[in-house]
């Protein structure tokens, strides 16, 4: 699998982990992990400042361990929390959708 495909999978799955809309205007070509860690960092930052239990919700969802969330929080700096945790949900996810390919393959 490629890392368009990888990422574009990925990119899915956490807007149905987070109850979020597609955005129409993001095509295909503009998906990449680079642009998703921005993409959910702003959204987490969001969710940070007005709706924490969604956050959770949503982390729990993903299967972030409350263990992993507390060391987050614990050891990152105040801009760091947000994209520190769109890292652990994009590895998380990204583990599925190679799980998931692995188990059609087979």
């Amino acid at each position: 699998m490629n890392e368009v495909t990888l990422a574009m999978e990925s990119y899915h799955l956490i807007l149905r982990d987070f109850g979020l809309e597609e955005d129409s205007e993001i095509g295909e070509a503009k998906i990449a992990f680079d642009w998703l860690e921005e993409y959910l960092t702003k959204q987490i930052n969001y969710l940070l400042d007005h709706d924490f239990n969604r956050l959770l919700n949503a982390l729990y969802r993903i299967d972030i361990s409350e263990s992993k969330m507390k060391e987050l929080l614990q050891f990152s700096q105040g801009d760091e929390i947000a994209r520190n945790i769109a890292k652990a949900i994009i590895e998380r996810e990204r583990q599925k959708v190679i799980t998931r390919q692995q188990f059609r393959s087979t």
